[in-house]
């Protein structure tokens, strides 16, 4: 019996001295377990121009976003490669108060890849302009529409392993610069063709990338329930129901929120459509992410 005693108390020394060995890092499972932690909640910020919007007061889920346009900063007919005036910049900044909702700085004419030195030209252009608008609205949250990642849909659809798609991750490490003064990321997944698969690798992609450079930072993906102009063939013609709810599904899987964007035609907003299917689509979108997360896309590649 005092044999046995002794083996167990040798062994109690033991384990006192192995778990005291593996240093303060390591814990007792009791003390490692904590309560759950919640994801935070998909958004859905409308950026859409249509006239005679409803107020949207019925659905909690759906806030709004400001997006700073080029027209109201610079002049007409300012050359493309000019700053706009400083003074401008701050006064309209001035006259959206202080805020509560997210500001998206939308400045595409300077380019963001191709030569060196012009890529560090347009990057220290858009910090001064971030910097006048943060100076104003201290306690925004600012980004910038379609900077990082660049939106590029032939190099990002190629793989990890694709030189192609690699260079274009390193045409996004050059935009570096910007994310110090970026609170969330906001990539473009903008409906370029009609191939569904296709779409699907490059909003993955396109996320994927911007998470990379968000070092944890939010990212917020822009859709719009239209094709793009660039397509001569179905350019500005809607999105198929279907399309744009796999959108919205593939979005939600992989992203913190989406803007929704659209409503501007020739020249002037569009009367809003409360029957449009893309509305229908998201009003139904809305009230499952507020029930369950939506399933993976059936039949089409995720990951």
């Amino acid at each position: 019996m005092r044999s046995r005693r002794l083996k167990w108390l040798r062994l109690f020394v033991t384990g006192l001295a192995v778990v005291g060995g593996m240093g303060p890092g390591v814990t007792r499972a009791a003390e490692v377990e904590g309560p759950p932690t919640v994801p935070p909640p998909f958004i859905v910020f409308d950026a859409t121009l249509y006239k005679n919007k409803p107020s949207f007061s019925g659905y909690p889920g759906l806030r709004p976003i400001t997006v700073l346009y080029e027209w109201p900063l610079f002049l007409t007919g300012q050359s493309s490669t000019g700053l706009p005036s400083e003074q401008t910049v701050r006064s309209v900044v001035k006259e959206l108060g202080e805020a509560s909702e997210p500001v998206v700085l939308d400045i595409e004419r300077w380019p963001l890849k191709g030569d060196a030195q012009a890529v560090k030209t347009s990057v220290s252009k858009l910090l001064a302009v971030l910097s006048w608008i943060k100076h104003e609205m201290p306690r925004a949250k600012i980004g910038t529409y379609g900077t990082v990642p660049l939106p590029d849909y032939w190099r990002a659809i190629r793989g990890p392993t694709n030189a192609e798609f690699q260079t274009w991750q390193q045409d996004n490490d050059r935009l570096d610069e910007l994310l110090v003064h970026m609170d969330a990321l906001y990539p473009s997944l903008y409906t370029f063709y009609s191939d569904r698969q296709g779409w699907v690798t490059y909003a993955i992609a396109q996320i994927g990338e911007a998470r990379r450079k968000a070092k944890g930072k939010p990212v917020y993906a822009f859709l719009w329930p239209q094709y793009h102009e660039s397509n001569h063939l179905i350019g500005l013609e809607p999105i198929e129901p279907d399309y744009w709810e796999l959108q919205l599904n593939t979005v939600s899987q992989h992203a913190d929120g989406v803007v929704i964007w659209g409503g501007w035609g020739k020249n002037e907003p569009e009367p809003w459509n409360e029957a449009a299917p893309w509305w229908q689509v998201t009003k139904r979108f809305m009230k499952r992410i507020d029930e369950v997360a939506p399933k993976a896309p059936s039949g089409l590649k995720t990951q």
